[in-house]
């Protein structure tokens, strides 16, 4: 995954806000999932499919952390949700 590849969410969860954090449900399988904040406010940028540069930039602007820390963060973030198939990520 790189700076350019494309993050959008999979259909199939429902959500709902519990005290700033999602918690989520995939229909499908059944499973629930619990985000903290981090994870909840990228989810909220994927309203829209983004690249990984946009998602990077966004945090950034937003909180106060070392941009190679947000990227390996967010890596591992997007590499989770990635293997939950909560999200799709296309190469450039």
């Amino acid at each position: 995954m790189d700076g350019m590849t494309l993050v959008s969410r999979q259909p199939g969860m429902i959500e709902a806000d519990a005290a700033g954090e999602l918690v989520g449900l995939h229909v499908e399988r059944g499973t629930c999932y619990g985000f903290n904040a981090t994870a909840t406010r990228v989810w909220q940028l994927l309203e829209q499919p983004r690249t990984v540069d946009q998602l990077v930039a966004d945090l950034l602007a937003e909180h106060e952390v070392d941009e190679a820390e947000c990227r390996a963060d967010l890596h591992d973030l997007l590499a989770s949700l990635e293997s939950e198939q909560l999200v799709g990520l296309t190469p450039a």
